[in-house]
């Protein structure tokens, strides 16, 4: 895969990670904030008909031998009506007749048989609309009907048209009937079986929930964001990895020449070649690895390349240069490929303009690597952070002219070529090699050579080959 497509697919990857963890939380949240308005509705509704299941033995007590109410047991049902805010009424069932209810005196004559416990009615005799009771048997003769206030589903109804669900019988707010698959006059049901429900209304609970949990989504949107940000550099970066270990990023050498013409060594550019065969531009992986301090393992695998092909057949004499960082220094797999790599070439280490030095270490561990016979070069002086400064603090063995000075030549700039002499003399006084890089033109050449330099490098001469090409051509060249 090509780099340029690399970004783009691991935003992509990004992006789908993002969506599919926001859409999977943002429907827990969302169905977790439903299911708290069916508990809390569920809650409410048990704990008011569970009040005449917590007052029975009361009841019972106090009423065990009721018949038709007199005066004083009318008034005592009356008390107990108006203490509970569930309750509707009590009716007085005796001997088979409903002989009192709270509302007023009723004599008929009820259904024989029911069992103690809750009932819905189909239909009550005062709104023509369900209602819920409870049978409470409290002798042999006598029993009660404790009504309860048609149903006000407050919290559900926040979010659509609530619902209850008595085992068969769906009663809404103000017992209004949504479903009826029993059809029986006194349908009874157990507490523990009573489930809540909601017709949702999308527009309004979705308004809710997003008041509600605003903070919330907020807060998961930025963590996920930067998250995703994260992923796609760690996509993007392990992309990178796998093709430097794989070696996918191959050494391409440009032969530097001296005054002569002859290769005397050459300069190890990083080229990735794409399975399709396609060269890759180093401008759009170069910056990106040394941000990302990925140099050490560039270096390391271009190191291993060349040490594992036939450049060393015939490179003993030759010069061999790798570019890398001020962090390469001290990696110990970079070093122990130095060290072994000089012992087949002269191997010159270049250290890039596009970092600094920042350890005061760096001029004692330069001096491990010499011990090898390794050498070391400033690149591109005078550009980026190659300073002058660096000229006195380490200890260089060469120093590269960068092609933007070659480049200035061509309009036979007296300040280009005063500013090369002014090169040409500090290194001869610290006793530095000089190459030039970037020629393109004899002209170019002809100058440098006039100022005294030795060695050059650039496109005039040998544009960067692969191993199979520079092999070939130092196995003709006369000066091996």
């Amino acid at each position: 895969m090509n780099i340029k497509y690399i970004k783009p697919l691991s935003i992509a990857i990004s992006l789908l990670v993002f969506f599919t963890v926001f859409g999977t939380v943002f429907t827990i949240m969302y169905q977790n904030f439903i299911h708290t308005f069916l508990t809390e509705e569920r809650r409410i509704s048990l704990e008011e008909l569970r009040v005449v299941k917590e007052e029975e033995l009361a009841f019972k007590q106090q009423f065990s031998t009721l018949a038709i109410p007199d005066e004083n047991q009318q008034q005592a049902l009356t008390k107990i009506v108006a203490k509970h805010k569930c309750m509707s009424s009590i009716g007085v069932i005796h001997n088979n007749y409903f002989v009192y209810s709270t509302y007023g005196k009723r004599d008929r004559k009820v259904k024989k048989g029911l069992e103690p416990g809750f009932y819905i009615k189909q239909k009550s005799m005062l709104t023509s609309n369900p209602v819920i009771y409870y049978l409470l048997h409290l002798n042999d003769k006598t029993s009660i009907r404790i009504y309860f206030k048609p149903l006000t589903l407050e919290v559900l109804d926040r979010i659509g048209e609530g619902y209850i669900n008595f085992g068969g019988i769906q009663l809404a707010t103000n017992n209004k009937i949504l479903k009826n698959k029993l059809n029986i006059v006194h349908s009874r049901f157990d507490l523990d079986n009573i489930v809540t429900g909601v017709n949702i209304d999308r527009v309004s609970v979705i308004k809710l929930f997003i008041k509600r949990k605003l903070g919330y989504i907020c807060s998961l949107s930025i963590i996920l964001l930067v998250s995703c940000y994260l992923l796609t550099k760690k996509i993007e970066r392990e992309f990178i990895r796998y093709q430097i270990r794989h070696h996918r990023i191959k050494p391409y050498l440009q032969p530097i020449v001296d005054r002569d013409g002859h290769i005397i060594g050459a300069e190890i550019l990083a080229r990735w070649i794409t399975n399709k065969g396609e060269l890759v531009a180093p401008y759009l992986f170069i910056p990106y690895i040394e941000q990302e301090k990925l140099t050490p393992l560039l270096t390391c695998s271009l190191l291993d390349q060349i040490y594992n092909s036939n450049v060393l057949n015939n490179a003993k004499a030759f010069k061999l240069s790798f570019n890398l960082t001020e962090l390469c220094l001290f990696e110990p797999k970079v070093y122990a490929l130095s060290k072994r790599l000089a012992q087949h070439c002269r191997l010159v280490l270049e250290f890039t303009e596009s970092t600094p030095f920042i350890r005061k270490d760096t001029p004692k561990k330069m001096q491990v690597y010499r011990q090898h016979g390794v050498e070391f070069a400033i690149d591109d002086y005078g550009t980026g952070f190659s300073a002058p400064h660096y000229l006195t603090e380490y200890k260089f063995d060469y120093l590269k002219i960068d092609k933007c000075f070659i480049d200035n030549l061509n309009d036979n700039k007296e300040k280009s070529t005063h500013l090369i002499e002014s090169i040409v003399f500090l290194a001869k006084k610290l006793n530095l090699e000089l190459v030039a890089e970037g020629i393109e033109t004899d002209n170019q050449a002809a100058i440098l050579k006039t100022l005294g330099i030795r060695y050059f490098q650039g496109f005039l001469f040998y544009k960067p080959m692969d191993l199979k090409a520079f092999s070939q051509l130092i196995a003709k060249s006369d000066k091996p």
